[in-house]
Protein backbone atom coordinates (compact mmCIF):
# COMPACT_ATOMS: atom_id res chain seq x y z
CA UNK A 1 0.00 0.00 0.00
CA UNK A 2 1.13 3.76 -0.99
CA UNK A 3 0.55 6.77 1.26
CA UNK A 4 -1.87 8.77 -0.92
CA UNK A 5 -0.30 12.21 0.23
CA UNK A 6 3.68 11.12 -0.02
CA UNK A 7 3.45 7.77 -2.57
CA UNK A 8 5.61 6.39 0.07
CA UNK A 9 4.99 2.58 1.29
CA UNK A 10 2.39 2.05 3.82
CA UNK A 11 4.63 -0.62 6.04
CA UNK A 12 2.37 -3.57 7.04
CA UNK A 13 3.17 -2.88 10.95
CA UNK A 14 2.57 1.05 10.87
CA UNK A 15 -0.31 2.59 11.60
CA UNK A 16 -2.03 3.91 8.81
CA UNK A 17 -5.13 6.17 8.44
CA UNK A 18 -7.95 5.71 6.15
CA UNK A 19 -10.34 8.62 4.90
CA UNK A 20 -11.30 9.68 1.05
CA UNK A 21 -10.95 6.10 0.31
CA UNK A 22 -7.50 6.44 0.42
CA UNK A 23 -4.87 5.52 3.07
CA UNK A 24 -2.04 7.54 4.66
CA UNK A 25 0.49 7.64 6.76
CA UNK A 26 -0.58 9.28 10.49
CA UNK A 27 1.77 12.66 9.80
CA UNK A 28 0.54 13.05 6.18
CA UNK A 29 -2.92 12.81 6.94
CA UNK A 30 -3.33 16.57 7.35
CA UNK A 31 -5.20 19.68 6.70
CA UNK A 32 -3.99 21.19 3.23
CA UNK A 33 -4.52 24.41 3.72
CA UNK A 34 -2.72 24.94 7.25
CA UNK A 35 -1.01 21.01 7.71
CA UNK A 36 -2.77 20.54 10.81
CA UNK A 37 -2.64 16.51 11.99
CA UNK A 38 -6.17 15.42 11.00
CA UNK A 39 -5.97 11.95 12.27
CA UNK A 40 -8.81 11.20 14.59
CA UNK A 41 -10.30 14.75 13.74
CA UNK A 42 -13.60 15.80 12.11
CA UNK A 43 -12.37 16.90 8.74
CA UNK A 44 -14.06 18.17 5.20
CA UNK A 45 -13.01 17.35 1.94
CA UNK A 46 -12.45 20.15 -0.55
CA UNK A 47 -11.86 19.47 -3.68
CA UNK A 48 -10.87 15.93 -2.84
CA UNK A 49 -8.38 17.17 -0.18
CA UNK A 50 -8.46 16.60 3.53
CA UNK A 51 -9.49 20.07 5.15
CA UNK A 52 -9.80 20.57 8.73
CA UNK A 53 -13.05 22.47 10.49
CA UNK A 54 -11.33 25.90 11.03
CA UNK A 55 -10.48 26.22 7.69
CA UNK A 56 -13.13 24.74 5.43
CA UNK A 57 -15.46 27.41 7.59
CA UNK A 58 -13.27 30.01 6.73
CA UNK A 59 -14.25 29.13 3.00
CA UNK A 60 -17.73 29.29 3.60
CA UNK A 61 -19.90 31.91 1.74
CA UNK A 62 -22.27 34.01 4.20
CA UNK A 63 -25.53 34.22 3.43
CA UNK A 64 -26.77 38.00 2.12
CA UNK A 65 -29.51 38.37 4.25
CA UNK A 66 -28.74 36.78 7.72
CA UNK A 67 -25.01 36.96 7.40
CA UNK A 68 -24.90 33.01 8.86
CA UNK A 69 -22.47 30.90 7.23
CA UNK A 70 -23.97 28.73 4.28
CA UNK A 71 -22.77 24.92 5.06
CA UNK A 72 -25.27 22.78 3.10
CA UNK A 73 -27.63 24.23 0.49
CA UNK A 74 -27.37 27.75 -1.16
CA UNK A 75 -29.76 29.44 -3.50
CA UNK A 76 -27.45 31.23 -6.07
CA UNK A 77 -29.70 34.69 -6.75
CA UNK A 78 -29.15 38.42 -7.76
CA UNK A 79 -25.22 37.61 -7.43
CA UNK A 80 -25.63 36.51 -3.91
CA UNK A 81 -25.72 33.40 -1.81
CA UNK A 82 -28.78 32.67 0.47
CA UNK A 83 -29.76 29.88 2.86
CA UNK A 84 -32.87 28.41 1.09
CA UNK A 85 -35.18 29.72 4.04
CA UNK A 86 -33.71 33.33 3.52
CA UNK A 87 -34.33 33.81 0.14
CA UNK A 88 -38.10 34.01 0.58
CA UNK A 89 -40.91 36.44 -0.40
CA UNK A 90 -40.90 40.00 1.23
CA UNK A 91 -44.78 39.76 1.84
CA UNK A 92 -45.75 35.58 2.72
CA UNK A 93 -42.28 34.53 3.53
CA UNK A 94 -42.60 31.66 1.77
CA UNK A 95 -38.95 30.29 0.53
CA UNK A 96 -38.53 30.79 -3.24
CA UNK A 97 -36.21 28.36 -4.10
CA UNK A 98 -35.73 28.03 -7.81
CA UNK A 99 -39.31 29.74 -8.94
CA UNK A 100 -39.08 33.11 -10.61
CA UNK A 101 -39.35 36.03 -8.67
CA UNK A 102 -39.78 39.78 -8.47
CA UNK A 103 -38.20 42.81 -7.01
CA UNK A 104 -39.74 46.10 -5.90
CA UNK A 105 -37.47 49.49 -5.85
CA UNK A 106 -36.26 49.25 -2.77
CA UNK A 107 -34.41 45.24 -4.19
CA UNK A 108 -36.98 43.35 -1.73
CA UNK A 109 -37.25 40.04 -3.30
CA UNK A 110 -41.25 38.67 -3.43
CA UNK A 111 -43.01 35.56 -5.43
CA UNK A 112 -44.55 36.85 -8.25
CA UNK A 113 -48.09 36.26 -6.93
CA UNK A 114 -46.99 38.46 -3.89
CA UNK A 115 -45.30 41.15 -6.21
CA UNK A 116 -48.68 41.44 -8.77
CA UNK A 117 -50.96 41.47 -5.74
CA UNK A 118 -48.62 44.68 -4.44
CA UNK A 119 -47.69 46.12 -7.44
CA UNK A 120 -49.93 44.97 -10.51
CA UNK A 121 -52.01 47.97 -12.28
CA UNK A 122 -55.61 47.67 -11.28
CA UNK A 123 -57.73 47.77 -15.10
CA UNK A 124 -60.49 50.45 -14.22
CA UNK A 125 -62.91 48.44 -15.80
CA UNK A 126 -63.71 45.65 -13.77
CA UNK A 127 -60.44 47.00 -10.87
CA UNK A 128 -59.04 43.60 -11.24
CA UNK A 129 -55.00 43.46 -11.62
CA UNK A 130 -53.79 43.61 -15.03
CA UNK A 131 -51.13 40.18 -14.79
CA UNK A 132 -49.89 37.82 -17.10
CA UNK A 133 -51.54 34.48 -17.08
CA UNK A 134 -49.96 30.76 -17.47
CA UNK A 135 -48.65 30.90 -21.70
CA UNK A 136 -50.67 34.00 -22.62
CA UNK A 137 -49.48 37.57 -23.33
CA UNK A 138 -51.19 40.10 -21.41
CA UNK A 139 -51.58 43.63 -22.66
CA UNK A 140 -52.19 47.02 -20.83
CA UNK A 141 -53.87 49.77 -22.60
CA UNK A 142 -54.03 53.31 -21.52
CA UNK A 143 -56.48 55.68 -22.17
CA UNK A 144 -57.32 58.65 -20.55
CA UNK A 145 -54.81 58.35 -18.08
CA UNK A 146 -56.36 54.92 -17.09
CA UNK A 147 -55.39 51.17 -17.19
CA UNK A 148 -57.58 48.43 -18.72
CA UNK A 149 -57.22 44.76 -19.45
CA UNK A 150 -57.72 44.15 -23.64
CA UNK A 151 -61.02 42.53 -23.04
CA UNK A 152 -62.61 45.60 -20.92
CA UNK A 153 -61.27 48.01 -23.37
CA UNK A 154 -64.31 48.53 -24.65
CA UNK A 155 -67.31 51.55 -25.96
CA UNK A 156 -68.93 52.53 -22.79
CA UNK A 157 -71.97 52.95 -24.49
CA UNK A 158 -72.21 50.45 -26.91
CA UNK A 159 -69.77 48.21 -25.26
CA UNK A 160 -68.08 47.63 -28.68
CA UNK A 161 -64.71 46.47 -28.38
CA UNK A 162 -62.25 49.43 -29.10
CA UNK A 163 -58.86 48.81 -31.04
CA UNK A 164 -55.57 50.30 -29.46
CA UNK A 165 -54.88 51.17 -32.29
CA UNK A 166 -56.09 54.49 -34.45
CA UNK A 167 -58.35 53.29 -36.50
CA UNK A 168 -61.84 53.16 -37.48
CA UNK A 169 -62.66 50.89 -34.50
CA UNK A 170 -60.26 53.01 -32.01
CA UNK A 171 -61.12 54.87 -28.82
CA UNK A 172 -63.32 58.44 -29.47
CA UNK A 173 -63.13 60.17 -25.84
CA UNK A 174 -65.66 62.68 -25.10
CA UNK A 175 -65.49 63.99 -21.83
CA UNK A 176 -63.31 61.59 -20.42
CA UNK A 177 -65.60 58.86 -21.71
CA UNK A 178 -64.48 56.27 -23.88
CA UNK A 179 -66.42 55.92 -26.96
CA UNK A 180 -66.32 54.06 -30.42
CA UNK A 181 -66.93 56.41 -33.39
CA UNK A 182 -70.60 55.82 -34.02
CA UNK A 183 -71.46 56.64 -30.26
CA UNK A 184 -69.38 59.96 -29.68
CA UNK A 185 -70.70 61.57 -33.07
CA UNK A 186 -74.10 60.59 -30.95
CA UNK A 187 -73.08 61.55 -28.08
CA UNK A 188 -71.96 64.82 -29.47
CA UNK A 189 -74.84 65.34 -31.80
CA UNK A 190 -76.82 65.09 -28.52
CA UNK A 191 -75.28 67.44 -26.49
CA UNK A 192 -75.38 70.03 -28.70
CA UNK A 193 -78.83 70.53 -29.21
Amino acid sequence: DICAFCHKALGPREPTVEAMRKQYHPDCFTCRTCRRLLAGQRYFQRDGCPTCDTCFQATLEKCAKCQGLITEHIVRALGKGYHPSCFSCAACGRAIGTESFALDEQGDVYCVPDYYRKYAVVCSACQRPIVPHEDEDTYKIECLGRSFHESCYRCESCRMPLSPELTENGCYPLDDHLLCKSCHIHWRNESSC
